[in-house]
């Protein structure tokens, strides 16, 4: 009797696992690397949403290149997971540009807000076709909602898009988009948070050692302002740096900081505060050569902070760095008739700087440019985290001040002895509890007039502080051009915009941040990809076993199911 219902008990088995496998999904990660598990910030982040998140990614169609639709894959892989952790309180869809722009109802948008966008946002490919070649357009961007408010997520955030502009760069391209993958997860809970948290840190902008206040200042401060609050602090007009301030910028000062003056610096820092600390240990700048025609003399500024960085940890030289990986500018190469030869020329003193390390701030971005940059090293400072950001390449090269800046630098580009330094640290994070360089030399009026303001003096950290420090300051100032002030870290003869903000904004959101999901920054996708000889030689049988495997497989479990049935059928 039992035998009789079998069947049907298997096939009513068979009915209820497939219904609750689709109510019921589970999935098992076996990547090293963890790359499709949602961290435990972002799954947070998720599962608290006080709104819905609508997110629409502008990488719908059908003839997207195969590149942007393996980017598009991997969005549509990645925001199901966040759909299904947010228990539907997140939706998301796919839409072509066209329709984005042309769907009013959906999209309520400003339509000179939709055009600035894409058109900021566009990677243009030129696709070979049997009547020439066509410019195409492709846009690697979402739009994230709730409620009225909104903001943008770039997939393609700090990469550059060198690998698209070249069809001839697949290994470029396929790291590009893996890339892209990695940091996924941090843009789009960055954006989603931002929506959804009301705090919004304050960054100030030390002024009164001779900063920079002018048009060159124009993208930072809109790129600051749209993110923070942000505002000027005058150290010498202010008793005390407010903790309220969460981190503290002074870029390229070039007069001497007074005791006073690096004593709220320090005891800021005491209290748990975060500095950037952008600084030129030389004059030398781009005009002092235009102006000359020739060359400059670039020698030491006498700013006396030198002592309070070196007690946290770190030294900036008197030196410049050189290196052959950099960027270009234009150099008269010769004389036509009597009008002179320009071509752009890589100018060994804006070298193009890539991280070494895996820390969240530079992971996966493209160069970060800096202009006559010094170099930094690192000493002695107890309990004291030190973290190289960013580095020269391995075919560079140091000269100590005072020394000649001289176009004639280009003459020894192809000597390769001359650009034989490696990996010289040119940003340096520093984090943990500092001591106060004002420890035991303190004067005692001094002290009694900090007690009296509520703010009494620390010869230790009362919690634990950050500096990030560069031997540079121009790389967050921005150029110009013809239409205005260019982005900071923007080529004006190329117009090619490197890294500049991507790394500044990563640096501030990782002093800042309270919720930990800076830290899915350090995702670490490994890119595995086919080797080209092994598939040229073993291609054709891994091709055979793809498809002859599988239904030699079927076949054995036909037989072995005809096998079994004659013999229940045959006693």
């Amino acid at each position: 009797m039992m035998k009789k219902y079998t069947g049907w008990l298997v096939v009513i088995a068979a009915v209820a696992l497939i219904l609750v496998s689709a109510q019921w999904q589970y999935r098992v990660d076996l990547t090293a690397e963890q790359r499709y598990t949602v961290s435990n910030a972002s799954e947070q982040l998720l599962q608290q949403l006080k709104a819905p998140v609508e997110i629409t990614v502008l990488l719908g169609g059908d003839d997207l290149p195969s590149g942007f639709r393996k980017l598009a894959q991997a969005t549509d892989r990645f925001l199901a997971d966040c759909r299904s952790i947010s228990n539907g309180n997140l939706t998301y869809r796919f839409v072509s540009p066209d329709d984005f722009m042309n769907d009013s109802v959906r999209f309520p948008l400003d339509d000179t807000f939709k055009i600035t966008w894409l058109k900021s946002s566009a990677v243009k490919q030129n696709e070979v076709m049997k009547t020439g070649s066509a410019a195409v357009f492709n846009y690697p961007v979402a739009l994230v909602r709730s409620g009225d408010d909104f903001t943008t997520v770039n997939l393609l955030e700090g990469q550059g898009n060198k690998g698209f502009l070249n069809p001839n760069a697949a290994g470029l391209q396929f790291e590009t988009i893996n890339n892209a993958e990695a940091q996924m997860e941090y843009l789009f809970a960055s954006a989603i948070n931002s929506l959804q948290s009301s705090y919004v840190p304050t960054v100030a902008y030390a002024v009164g050692n001779g900063e920079p206040m002018g048009p060159e200042t124009y993208d930072l401060s809109q790129t600051l302002q749209s993110k923070y609050r942000f505002f000027l602090l005058n150290l010498q007009q202010q008793p005390y740096i407010s903790d309220s301030i969460k981190a503290l910028m002074i870029v390229k000062p070039t007069t001497s900081f007074s005791d006073e003056d690096k004593l709220k610096i320090d005891q800021y820092l005491m209290r748990g505060g975060k500095l950037l600390l952008l600084m030129d240990a030389l004059h030398a700048d781009m005009d002092s050569l235009v102006r000359s025609g020739k060359d400059f003399t670039a020698y030491g500024r006498d700013l006396r902070i030198d002592d309070l960085i070196f007690k946290y940890g770190a030294r900036i030289n008197q030196n410049l760095v050189q290196d052959k990986q950099s960027d270009v500018l234009p150099q008269a190469v010769g004389m036509v008739g009597d009008q002179p030869q320009i071509e752009l020329l890589p100018w060994p003193y804006f070298p193009l700087l890539y991280s070494q390390s895996n820390h969240p701030i530079a992971k996966n971005l493209d160069a970060v440019v800096m202009q006559f940059p010094n170099s930094i090293d690192t000493v002695k400072a107890e309990g004291i985290e030190k973290n190289i950001l960013l580095t020269s390449s391995n075919t560079s090269r140091i000269e100590t001040a005072p020394l000649i800046v001289t176009v004639e630098i280009l003459k020894k580009l192809d000597n390769a002895a001359a650009f034989k330094q490696s990996n010289v640290p040119l940003a340096v994070l520093l984090q943990g509890k500092f001591n106060s360089l004002f420890a035991n030399r303190l004067p005692r009026a001094m002290a009694d007039s900090l007690a009296a303001m509520g703010t009494p003096f620390l010869a230790n950290a009362s919690k634990p502080g950050q500096v990030l420090i560069t031997g540079d300051g121009d790389w967050v100032l921005n150029g110009f051009s013809r239409e205005g002030p260019l982005g900071m870290g923007t080529n004006p003869y190329t117009k090619y915009q490197f890294a500049n903000r991507n790394f500044l904004l990563n640096a501030i959101d990782y002093m800042t941040d309270e919720t930990g999901i800076m830290a899915t920054r350090s995702k670490d996708f490994t890119l595995r990809l086919l080797d080209p000889k092994k598939l040229e030689s073993t291609g054709n049988l891994w091709r055979m076993l793809n498809i002859g495997l599988p239904l030699l497989l079927l076949l054995l479990a036909a037989g072995i199911m005809q096998w079994l049935r004659r013999k229940r059928y045959t006693r």
